[in-house]
């Protein structure tokens, strides 16, 4: 037995979120000859997501959760070669290839005008609950902000794109109630100033992690980055900046770290990731989050109990803009009724399966949606490609991820001026900062 969609003239789809993810989606979605009537729900006032800046922190004017995680000296860590949504390249960047979030936010925009794709978007629309009926349909119950209206609709699907970033985990540290300092997740990091003259202490070694902890070091008096990454001791820091091991417990006005070393500091900053949380999913939906695994997906996007709700983007550290491209192609064709999925039985098994492998792997459960540089990437898009007859990935777009996030843990003050050039689906051109060699040629990591 397998799943289809049931053919029909037209489809209503509900897509949740306007960030590039929710802009793939719509796109691919409303292509011409699209038997699809579709709308996108975006809670603030632009399309962009995690893009979007904001001075707001926690909440925002209409009392809900701030979405966006951005700062305001954030620049992109993935060169533009693996950050462009399908027929819109960057224009106008000569050999740049990294940009200021605001950039971001203007390319996912200009995405937008360029596929007409405005007539479909609801700016200041809360998606407040949606529920499954009729085994297959969904209702949707919408907030407009402004009118502060409130309306039900019913669809045949909902494609669910609110990003990773945005549910902020703290660790469980002893003695963090104790602390008479500031404690914050990067989260509501917004600007260095707020550190200027402090001793601080950035736990966590990942890109934000570096980023902050070197921009607050401009300005502040001590800079400690806490992380248990011996790689990141290899790092070149201002001689304000210290590498420290795990935190062990916080006092009223400092930390003891692992090694039994005690600094007396003004703030902390948690940068330890997001876990993914749905709060607008009723339970009916069958959407469970265990250990930050979503354990109803199966190929980390389909609801395996009702598959007409789809989550594109799910999967983190890997190529996230043409990952967004090739999901919504994906499925697009499941909605057409082109593509048939296995049967419930089958998908859990499916799904079950690479959990154990991973974990057998060493890999941590809560990294089940992790792709990075590990095999789990090139098998994801492999069986996927295999599952759904669409065209795989060009190999060289991981490559340059791999590439790229390698140069950032090399060289994290310099590898955003490193070049890179596409020349085929298997190789790429780069040059890096300082090297002599004005073009070095790369030869993809893995081929099909």
């Amino acid at each position: 037995m397998s799943i289809s969609v049931q053919e029909s003239k037209r489809k209503s789809v509900c897509i949740v979120g306007g960030g590039p993810a929710g802009i793939a989606a719509l796109k691919k979605l409303t292509e011409k000859d699209s038997t699809f009537d579709c709308v996108l729900f975006e809670q603030i006032d632009n399309v962009g997501g995690t893009w979007v800046y904001t001075e707001n922190v926690d909440v925002d004017q209409y009392g809900l959760p701030v979405h966006s995680s951005m700062y305001k000296s954030l620049r992109t860590n993935l060169p533009k070669e693996i950050m462009e949504l399908s027929g819109f390249e960057h224009k106008n960047v000569g050999d740049q290839c990294y940009f200021p979030a605001k950039y971001m936010e203007n390319y996912v925009n200009d995405v937008a005008d360029h596929f007409n794709l405005r007539q479909y978007i609801k700016l200041h629309h809360h998606v407040e609950k949606i529920n499954p009926i009729n085994d297959g349909q969904w209702e949707v119950t919408v907030v407009d902000l402004q009118s502060k209206t409130k309306d039900t609709k019913v669809y045949d699907s909902v494609i669910v794109c609110v990003g990773n970033y945005s549910n902020p985990v703290y660790p469980d540290i002893k003695g963090s109630d104790v602390f008479q300092g500031k404690i914050l997740h990067s989260h509501s990091y917004r600007d260095v100033e707020s550190y200027r003259d402090n001793t601080v202490v950035v736990v966590g070694c990942g890109a934000s992690g570096l980023d902050i902890s070197y921009g607050v070091s401009v300005v502040a008096k001590k800079v400690f980055l806490s992380h248990h990454n011996p790689k990141m001791y290899k790092l070149n820091v201002p001689p304000n900046y210290f590498h420290k091991p795990d935190i062990q417990e916080f006092t009223s006005d400092g930390i003891i770290f692992n090694d039994g070393s005690y600094e007396q500091v003004d703030a902390i900053i948690y940068c330890t990731g997001y876990s993914y949380t749905y709060p607008f999913l009723t339970n009916e939906c069958k959407i469970r989050v265990e250990d930050n695994i979503i354990r109803t997906l199966y190929k980390h996007m389909f609801n395996i109990e009702y598959p007409t709700m789809a989550f594109i983007g799910v999967p983190r550290n890997t190529t996230g803009f043409y990952l967004f491209d090739f999901q919504s192609k994906i499925y697009k064709k499941f909605l057409e009724g082109s593509l048939k999925l296995p049967n419930k039985e089958e998908m859990y098994n499916d799904t079950q399966r690479e959990a154990d492998a991973r974990l057998a792997s060493g890999q941590r459960p809560k990294d089940f949606h992790a792709l990075g540089r590990t095999k789990w990437a090139m098998e994801y898009y492999t069986s996927m490609t295999n599952f759904a007859g669409v065209e795989h990935p060009p190999p060289v777009l991981l490559q340059i991820y791999f590439d790229g996030l390698e140069r950032l843990g090399q060289d994290f003050l310099n590898f955003r001026n490193d070049k890179y050039q596409i020349l085929d689906r298997e190789h790429y051109m780069v040059k890096y900062y300082n090297n002599d060699t004005s073009i070095t040629k790369k030869q993809v990591l893995y081929s099909l």
